[in-house]
């Protein structure tokens, strides 16, 4: 899918319902999705919420540091809190560069609820009144898939600007991911988790082919697989539009309402991220 296409579907929200929108030559907003493509969108973005929910716990853990000292002191107080919050990582300090070693799956670190390995190095720059943070994954996996690449966090408040390149591997497929989202951080109340707002997108390829994500207000825990609230719009290898809305069942299951089919159709993603059925 082309820049234009994406552009006009951040542009044009009644896309799933009212075919009016002009996304340009060659694409067909009535084109409707399969059933079995409308599962699959649903199972691609669970099957990447593992290494993305990881991704947050960190982020949230190595960006909680005092702004508007200098870089080095920053360092330091990332790694007294990583010490502190994961006592069984190894962090050493270099100038303005933290490093956090995990270990391996079998040296069980945990860190809510989560067992980590791999390793992880954050440099620190403070330009101004805020700052500028580069994460740069090696083998890091929270068990399920394993992360490669690198995150660029920028802030001066609340709210993280998020830019990253990573490679997803897990035991079926390697996926490229990239992404381009704002995200405001909270502890959640209902778990051992962090709460994330997020706004933004997010592509990846797959030996399928690209898929393309725009995030809408989305509210996520780090410990599911998918949102529990907000919506994703997808867009599969063969353009077709999909949207995902998402809503909390239980403490195990959140329900997926998905439009962009002949008929809206629900599915139940699973603490586990498994996909079933909904009712």
């Amino acid at each position: 899918m082309n820049a234009k296409t994406l552009a006009s579907i951040l542009l044009c929200p009644a896309l799933l319902t009212l075919p009016a929108c002009d996304l340009g030559s060659g694409f067909e907003p009535n084109d409707d999705a399969s059933r079995s493509e409308m599962r699959e969108a649903v199972v691609e973005v669970a099957e990447l919420g593992d290494g993305l929910g990881a991704q947050d716990d960190v982020i949230e853990l190595t960006t909680s540091f005092t702004l508007g000292q200098g870089a080095q002191a920053a360092a330091e107080e990332i790694r007294d809190f990583v010490r502190s919050q994961v006592p069984c990582s190894t962090v050493t300090l270099e100038p303005g560069l933290v490093s956090i070693d995990f270990g391996d799956l079998s040296d069980s670190c945990t860190y809510r609820g989560r067992t980590y390995a791999g390793v992880i190095t954050v440099q620190v720059e403070l330009p101004g009144q805020g700052a500028h943070v580069v994460h740069t994954y090696e083998g890091f996996t929270g068990g399920r898939v394993t992360m490669d690449g690198q995150s660029v966090v920028d802030w001066n408040g609340g709210e993280r600007h998020i830019v990253t390149d990573l490679q997803f591997t897990s035991a079926e497929r390697t996926v490229d991911v990239q992404s381009d989202r704002t995200q405001t951080f909270s502890l959640c109340e209902d778990a051992e988790a962090v709460c994330v707002h997020i706004e933004g997108s997010r592509e990846w390829t797959t030996p399928r082919g690209q898929w393309q994500m725009t995030i809408d207000d989305v509210h996520a825990r780090s410990i599911d697989p998918v949102p529990e609230a907000g919506t994703y719009t997808v867009v599969n290898p063969e353009d077709r539009v999909i949207g995902l809305h998402f809503a909390r069942l239980d403490e195990d299951t959140i329900r997926v309402e998905v439009t962009g089919g002949r008929r809206d159709l629900t599915f139940d993603v699973t603490a586990a991220g498994q996909v079933q059925d909904g009712e």
